[in-house]
């Protein structure tokens, strides 16, 4: 089976205060953060945002987020430079923790939901609704992230299944998280190992 991809993907870096007052355009450039045509960049006093074909950029006092806009291989791994050089680009920054985001959606057909959900269907439909759906929050640990995968159900959309993960660290600094984003390609193997295990 190929390697499956997500629909979306984003990295996500907290901190306790951004100072959105340097995050410019020509500081994005200058810093060699992000790279490639900007097609819309807006600052405002709350949040700067920054688009590319491929990345779409926002920082707010508190959070830093990279969603990969055109989902490529190549794009996931540039993804992981342009985190590096943001946070190499403010040493200072007190950093809270790391999220590496993973969305996908499948048919729901070709997804073994059963493997993970283990319920007394006749109790379940009495206690609620002939109508039901069930989903799943599974937690769990993977070298140094707690690992948050949640499989979501629909009654208006029946045919598909959306699963996410949350890879998510503390960190203190710009080398925990270098070291956390150095696992990238590793967190998106254990994801695609798990959707192969339940395709």
């Amino acid at each position: 089976m190929k390697e499956i991809l997500p629909s979306k993907a984003n990295i996500v870096v907290l901190a306790a205060n951004y100072n959105l007052s340097i995050v410019s355009k020509e500081w994005l450039e200058r810093k060699n953060v992000f790279t490639g045509i900007v097609s819309n960049f807006v600052y405002t006093p709350v949040f700067v945002l920054t688009e590319s074909d491929n990345f779409n950029l926002v920082v707010d006092e508190r959070r830093f987020q990279l969603a990969v806009k055109r989902l490529t291989e190549e794009n996931l791994i540039a993804s992981v430079g342009i985190v590096e050089k943001f946070v190499e680009a403010l040493p200072e920054t007190p950093y809270k923790s790391i999220g590496l985001n993973y969305h996908f959606t499948f048919d729901r057909n070709n997804f073994k939901l059963n493997t993970i959900l283990s319920c007394e269907d006749d109790k379940v439909r009495k206690i609620f609704s002939p109508t039901y759906e069930i989903g799943a929050t599974i937690y769990f640990e993977f070298n140094k992230f707690v690992v948050t995968f949640v499989v979501s159900t629909s009654l208006r959309n029946r045919e598909q299944i959306q699963v996410s993960f949350n890879f998510h660290s503390d960190v203190e600094n710009v080398s925990d998280i270098k070291e956390r984003l150095s696992n990238q390609a590793a967190t998106m193997k254990k994801a695609q190992e798990i959707i192969k295990e339940l395709s």
